[in-house]
């Protein structure tokens, strides 16, 4: 099988078409003062004319339904960005939010600007009616369950106004806060604009989108392109420090081992982060005794298999340009995952002394590069973890090929390396050839052949939300690939997979949208006894209606060859065997334009031995756009096959959002799980002065719920943190 890999390799990197690019458009330079107030009543902008809004949703190609005046402009230091939203009925726009980074079935103005001209990358800006503003970057041409990245964060404005005409926006962009590349003072960019009416699931944009694309907002190649003169580096300096301050109490056992004791610990912490502009596309970032205090809490999750579960990002310091480090290895797997950092195996933080990351372009090469250390902690050693990527447009605007290195070395001398090579290639229409290929070493492995220690992927697919598309994969995991910086869920396999669907766009005349039909595929095999581990077939049905509500329908099969036994939450034991069984789900969501919505999901059938039904229902309500409540609760109903009988497990979470003001927020965030026998709360209140300078003040508490499990009997509280935090960016 591998063997065979080259060869097709070949095949597929040969460019089969040439394909068009837009002709730029150069923008209007803006000679008279304009002030972002939100009214868009400057002479400057009646002398831009305005893009050319097509319609995407409900019906593709149209004019919009309500007149829409987006401009765009520039000077030496701010691109400058307007929108009149034009509304015959203005009772009805959503406004529904005040926080954040966070859309809430609101209508919105998207902007987004491929900074580097590559087709791939790109830098997101939505603004809302009540002026919240979400920032957000965008990878591998928004392919992928990673693509987007909505917890960056950069510095720029905005002002929005109503009245009885509509809502209206401004938007100041500073040169400083993008990347780009410049050729004497000309830069090209490439960039797509979309206006989003929530009670009409109505998204226009500009240029047009096919209506066969899906995520049209998403995709960097999609863009016009646009030049900007007379545009130079500035070299922005950016410092920011912080001073944190708190109290924590923990609770030990006892040297007896007959009770607890509570502990208090006091905090008092200082740090800061440097981000200096080192040229116009290439930016240093520095930062010493890193805090992230103020993240959000992981969501809990339960685990229905024998492999690990994968956790998010959520840390800024990490979030900041992190599309540039995406190395994704397939099957949820990838090369590199900034969680390895400053992070024990069971999510408690492990102080970080400080590092730096290199990020931008060089020639026509994009590059990352990133250091950090970590302190000792408990019996974790202090180490040194460092990545390299470097990726170049290939062939084509729309492919790339990229390498990563990796490496972890701690003080006592164990190492792990890994090294990467990884491609993306568009060799016809909407169909598209990716490969990785990883290698690692392990120093407490030893020596190892470069076929036990490598992981190869080849994946094609056709993107089309209409008519016949397809996914094809192969790959191959060793038995000792061990990404020490990435995540693996499993390794020691050949597996196969096949996606073959049909989509429709139905028309004007019916209550769908889109829909389409799916049959799917894939298979593992071990690859040192080549028999068969995991199987999994089935057909499935998703639809999208015209009001913005999606429905999803799905059967599969199962075959699970087990090769050792494992625990089931907790509480059951999965035995080794072999297993077959078949589940259905069917699942609704509710049109996100509504000010309340939930999303129903079931999924019943037999599990191993047993049977497992798995109920969600995740109901979201904008009481006002000062308060949102959105709940969350999974019911999981095993019957494991045992002697024992039937039991549950509960995940419950609440997270209620409230916001004075688009500067002064809370978010508390409240969870129950049953197998873990525990409520945890995170309450998170923060005052934005202005981007980079902000107070918080944060609240942990965790608590025992079933306090008899064992002996001693355990504390009702296990944790409580409270933290003082105030960071301010100083500009140069």
């Amino acid at each position: 099988m591998i063997s065979a890999i080259p060869g097709l390799l070949f095949i597929f990197l040969i460019p089969q078409t040439a394909l068009n690019i837009n002709d730029p458009i150069y923008l209007t330079r803006i000679t008279s003062p304009i002030v972002i107030d939100g009214h868009v009543d400057e002479p400057a902008w009646d002398a831009i004319d305005p893009v050319p809004m097509v319609s995407y949703d409900p019906v593709s190609g149209l004019p919009p339904s309500e007149p829409t005046e987006i401009r765009i402009g520039y000077d030496d230091y701010y691109i400058y960005a307007s929108i009149r939203a034009y509304d015959s009925n203005p009772s009805g726009i959503r406004a529904n939010t005040l926080t954040r980074d966070r859309l809430s079935g609101d209508d919105v103005f998207h902007i987004l600007l491929d900074t580097y001209n590559d087709n791939e990358s790109a830098m997101a800006f939505t603004i809302t009616p009540t002026g919240a503003k979400r920032d957000a970057t965008i990878s591998n041409d928004g392919e992928g369950p990673r693509a987007m990245n909505a917890d960056f964060m950069t510095y720029w404005d905005v002002a929005t106004h109503f009245n009885d005409e509509g809502w209206f926006a401004e938007v100041r962009i500073p040169f400083s806060s993008l990347g780009f590349q410049d050729d004497n003072g000309r830069v090209e960019m490439g960039i797509l604009f979309q206006r989003g009416i929530a009670r009409k699931n109505e998204r226009v944009t500009f240029p047009e989108v096919p209506a066969n694309v899906s995520r049209p907002f998403f995709k960097p190649s999609l863009g016009q392109r646009i030049v900007f003169e007379g545009i130079y580096s500035s070299r922005p300096l950016h410092f920011t420090p912080y001073l944190l301050g708190g109290l924590e109490q923990n609770y030990r056992i006892n040297e007896d081992q007959a009770g607890f004791s509570r502990i208090d610990d006091t905090t008092l912490e200082a740090g800061f982060d440097i981000k200096y502009g080192i040229t116009n596309n290439l930016t240093l970032d520095l930062t010493v005794n890193t805090d992230f205090a103020q993240v959000e809490a992981d969501d809990q999750q339960v685990n229905l298999t024998r492999f690990n579960l994968f956790f998010p990002e959520k840390r800024q310091f990490f979030q900041e340009r992190s599309g540039i480090f995406e190395f994704n290895t397939g099957e949820n797997g990838c090369l590199f995952h900034s969680r390895r950092i400053g992070l024990s195996s069971t999510g408690e933080q492990v102080r970080i002394l400080g590092g730096g990351r290199l990020t931008g372009r060089v020639g026509s090469w994009d590059i990352g590069l990133l250091n950090m250390q970590t302190d000792r902690y408990q019996n974790i050693d202090t180490e040194n973890f460092g990545v390299l990527r470097l990726r170049r447009e290939l062939f084509n605007p729309y492919s790339f090929a990229g390498a990563m290195a990796t490496s972890r070395i701690n003080s006592e001398g164990y190492y792990n390396l890994g090294l990467g090579a990884d491609g993306n290639i568009r060799f016809r229409g909407d169909d598209y050839l990716s490969y990785v290929w990883a290698f690692t070493m392990d120093e407490q492995v030893g020596r190892q052949s470069l076929t036990d220690a490598s992981k190869l992927r080849i994946h094609v697919e056709r993107r089309s939300r209409r008519g016949f598309s397809y996914e094809t994969t192969a790959g191959y995991s060793g038995e000792t690939y061990n990404p020490g910086m990435g995540f693996v869920p499993r390794s020691n396999y050949y597996m196969a997979a096949q996606a073959l669907r049909y989509g429709w766009l139905p028309g004007s005349q019916s209550s769908l949208l889109w829909h389409s039909i799916q049959v799917e595929g894939e298979a593992y095999w071990n690859a040192t006894t080549n028999s068969p581990e995991t199987i999994e077939f089935g057909p499935s049905w998703s639809a999208t209606t015209r009001l913005g509500a999606s429905f999803n329908a799905s059967a599969t099969w199962y075959y699970e060859a087990v090769p050792f036994n494992f625990r089931l939450l907790g509480s059951t034991t999965i035995e080794e065997g072999t297993y077959e069984f078949f589940r259905g789900m069917v699942s609704y969501q509710m049109p996100s334009t509504r000010l309340f919505r939930t999303r129903f999901e079931v999924d019943a059938g037999t599990f191993y031995n047993g049977r497992l039904i798995t109920t969600r229902i995740a109901p979201t309500w904008n009481v006002s756009r000062h308060l949102e409540l959105e709940a969350s609760y999974l019911y999981n109903l095993l019957d494991a096959g045992t002697e024992k009988d039937w039991f549950s497990v509960h995940v419950a979470q609440l997270r209620m959002r409230t916001a004075l003001n688009t500067r002064l927020s809370t978010n508390a965030f409240f969870q129950f799980n049953s197998s873990a026998n525990g409520v945890t709360a995170n309450v998170r209140f923060r005052y934005n002065f202005r981007d980079g300078n902000d107070f918080w003040i944060v609240f942990n508490e965790a608590i025992n719920t079933n306090r008899d499990r064992v002996l001693p009997v355990l504390p009702r509280l296990n944790t409580r943190t409270l933290m003082v935090k105030y960071t301010h960016t100083f500009h140069r």
